[in-house]
C-alpha cells in the first residue's frame, strides 16, 4: 500500500511539472517544512531508543555514556569535515546516505559484492540522478552551505558525484532490469519495485532538488523508518506519536520562527543557512552510522558468541 501511495505522489509531481505549475510557492514551501517536521525529524530523533536496545546488554544502566560520546564525536567530526575538507566530506556523506537509503531496496543477488553495490546504486538515486540531470541547481545549493572561501569546492563536489553516478546508476538500472526479468523477483514484488524505481528516476530528473528529496525522504524512507521503529520497540501508533510529538513541535516552532524572521523583512543570510545545514548533517551522519553499523556489529558479536558456545559444547 505504501508503495502505491508513493508512486502516486511521484506521478502527481510529474503531472504538476508537465502542467507547468509553479513549484516554488510559499504554500508549497510551508507544506514541505511541516512534512519534514512531522515525518523526517522524528525518523531520526529517537536514536537513543535504538542505542539503548543495542548497548544496554553490554553496558547496563550506563549505556548512554558510550552512546552519546560516540554520537557527539561523529557529529563534531562531520561538521569539522564540512568546514575543512568539504569535497571529501560531501562524497563520504553521499556514499553513507546512499548505503543507508538502499537498505529499503535490498537486492536478492547471491553475490555479496553486487548486493552491496546495488544497495548504494539504488539508495543513491536521490543523489546520483540530480547530479546528472540538475547539476547547476545542485551546485547552487552546495554554494549556499559550504564556507564562502571554499565556494569553488561545489564544482568539485558535483564533478565527483557525477563520476560516482556514472558507476552506480548503471548498476541500479541493471538491478531494476533484473527485477523485471527474473521470475523469482516478480513473484516477490519485483515488478512493483521496478515500476516505482523507474518512476522515481523520472521524478528526480524533472523536479527541483528540494522538492524531490523531500518527497523521497519523507514519503518513502522516513515512513518506513518510523514503521521499523514501532516494530523494533513494540510501540503502538499512539505511543510513537507521543514519543515524537515534542520533536515535531520543536521543529515546527523553529520553522515558524524562521518564517517570521523572513517575513519581517530580514534576510536569512548564507551564514545562517550554512549553520542550519551543518547542524542537520551533524545529526544525520551519526544516525546513518548508528543504523547501518550497529546491527552489523551486533550480528558479528552474536555469531562469535554462538561459535564460542558451540566450541564449549
Amino acid at each position: 500500500m505504501h508503495n502505491n501511495f508513493f508512486v502516486a505522489g511521484c506521478v502527481g509531481t510529474l503531472a504538476l511539472i508537465w502542467l507547468q505549475v509553479p513549484l516554488n510557492s510559499l504554500g508549497l514551501i510551508v507544506g514541505m517544512l511541516i512534512t519534514v517536521c512531522l515525518i523526517g525529524v522524528p525518523h531520526g530523533g529517537l536514536d537513543h531508543l535504538s542505542g539503548r536496545q543495542w548497548l544496554s546488554s553490554r553496558w547496563g544502566s550506563v549505556w548512554f555514556i558510550p552512546f552519546f560520546v560516540c554520537y557527539l564525536a561523529i557529529a563534531v567530526a562531520t561538521i569539522v569535515g564540512w568546514l575543512v575538507f568539504p569535497v571529501w566530506t560531501a562524497i563520504g556523506f553521499f556514499m553513507i546516505s546512499a548505503n543507508h537509503f538502499g537498505r529499503d531496496d535490498r537486492s536478492r543477488y547471491s553475490s555479496s559484492l553486487w548486493r552491496s553495490l546495488s544497495v548504494i546504486g539504488l539508495g543513491g538515486l536521490v543523489i546520483w540522478i540530480p547530479a546528472i540531470a540538475r547539476p547547476v541547481e545542485m551546485q547552487q545549493i552546495l554554494q549556499a552551505i559550504i564556507p564562502r572561501e571554499m565556494g569553488a569546492s561545489s564544482e568539485s563536489i558535483v564533478f565527483w558525484t557525477q563520476i560516482l553516478a556514472s558507476v552506480f546508476v548503471p548498476i541500479a538500472m541493471v538491478d531494476i532490469g533484473y527485477s523485471l526479468a527474473s521470475q523469482t523477483e516478480r513473484t516477490h514484488g519485483g515488478m512493483a519495485r521496478a515500476i516505482r524505481q523507474t518512476i522515481l528516476v523520472c521524478m528526480l530528473a524533472a523536479t527541483p532538488v528540494p522538492l524531490s528529496f523531500c518527497l523521497y525522504f519523507c514519503g518513502w524512507h522516513s515512513i518506513r523508518g518510523l514503521n521499523q521503529l514501532m516494530h523494533d520497540h513494540d510501540m503502538t501508533i499512539k505511543a510513537m506519536t507521543l514519543a515524537v510529538l515534542p520533536l515535531s513541535l520543536g521543529a515546527i516552532g523553529l520553522c515558524g520562527l524562521g518564517m517570521w524572521f523572513w517575513n519581517s523583512g530580514r534576510e536569512l543570510n548564507s551564514e545562517l543557512t550554512r549553520t542550519l545545514f551543518l547542524g542537520l548533517s551533524g545529526m544525520a551522519v551519526p544516525h546513518l552510522v548508528l543504523h547501518d553499523l550497529m546491527p552489523m556489529v551486533n550480528r558479528r558479536a552474536a555469531g562469535n558468541t554462538e561459535l564460542l558456545m558451540q566450541s564449549a559444547a
